[in-house]
């Protein structure tokens, strides 16, 4: 797959100012006119990703952003001959559309669910993933389902679709800016169980001694790459290549490799973030993921 490099830094909303669109450059046919400009800087595929969402993306021992997007964003990187660079941006600007817009990355990938409101901002690829939400609880909360969770504190990922649910079943609530901290807060005993996707909670719960997966809630929800809505062009590649993972048998392998297998590397802190505790301001910060 093709090779990958990280962006040092992660996309404040400060940082996300236009970047001047360059058109790819075209063969020696003269294929340039049908790229017409599909990507911001010709030769790099800049993909937008929430870091750290394990198992989706994350920083491995090495300091490496590793995950089953990743997997994905290589293969798409290399299905059109170019290089992959991963843009660090928090989920706010991923959501809304705004990181696209502004020119930050030519896709986003980071776990996003498919909704009519977000695909109101941009354009979607094809799903590659179906997923629902689940219920993830402390061991010693007494928790069997979600009809347990009365009187108790679940928590969140902000902007979210698990928030969503959360909020209009009407619990009480408390948001974490990202996965890892909401993870943190469960174990932590900030909160007694968390509501967010079972690729997710499924995922953490078998990393876990103090937590354990409850009950999943079938929403039908659906992961999309996202480009900018005019990007049609783009899309179409995406689709291409997911197609193409699809009927080789390569997707399906890397279902198995990051969620089912668990043979996956490890987590490691290289932003500092996996081994700080959560803390009340954390806790209301306004990025999140899914």
């Amino acid at each position: 797959m093709a090779m990958h490099k990280t962006a040092a830094q992660a996309v404040g909303a400060s940082a996300l100012a236009a970047l001047v669109l360059t058109a790819c450059g075209g063969d020696e046919n003269g294929s340039g006119d049908a790229d017409q400009e599909m990507l911001n800087n010709a030769g790099t595929l800049q993909v937008c990703s929430d870091v750290p969402y394990p198992p989706f993306e994350y920083y491995d021992a090495e300091g490496e952003v590793v995950g089953f997007d990743i997997d994905i964003a290589e293969a798409i990187a290399e299905s059109l001959d170019v290089e992959l660079e991963i843009v660090q941006t928090g989920f706010e600007g991923i959501q809304s559309g705004v990181a696209l817009d502004s020119n930050t990355c030519d896709l986003a990938i980071s776990g996003m669910t498919i909704t009519e409101e977000r695909a109101g901002n941009m354009l979607f690829s094809e799903p590659y993933l179906d997923d629902n939400l689940g219920l993830l609880a402390a061991t010693d909360a007494d928790v069997a389902s979600l009809e347990d969770l009365e009187g108790l504190t679940v928590g969140v990922q902000t902007e979210t679709t698990g928030a969503d649910y959360a909020t209009e079943a009407g619990y009480d609530v408390r948001d974490y800016p990202d996965s890892g901290l909401l993870i943190q807060g469960l174990e932590s005993g900030q909160v007694d169980a968390a509501i967010g996707n079972i690729s997710i909670l499924g995922y953490q719960a078998g990393e876990s001694d103090t937590s354990e997966f409850i009950e999943e809630i079938d929403t039908g929800e659906q992961l999309g790459i996202a480009a900018q809505s005019e990007n049609t062009e783009l899309i179409d590649a995406v689709n291409e290549a997911l197609a193409e993972m699809d009927s080789s048998g390569e997707m399906q392998e890397l279902e198995d490799s990051w969620f089912r297998e668990g043979d996956t590397p490890e987590e490691g802190d290289a932003e500092g973030e996996a081994s700080e505790e959560p803390t009340e301001d954390a806790a209301t910060e306004d990025e999140g993921d899914e």
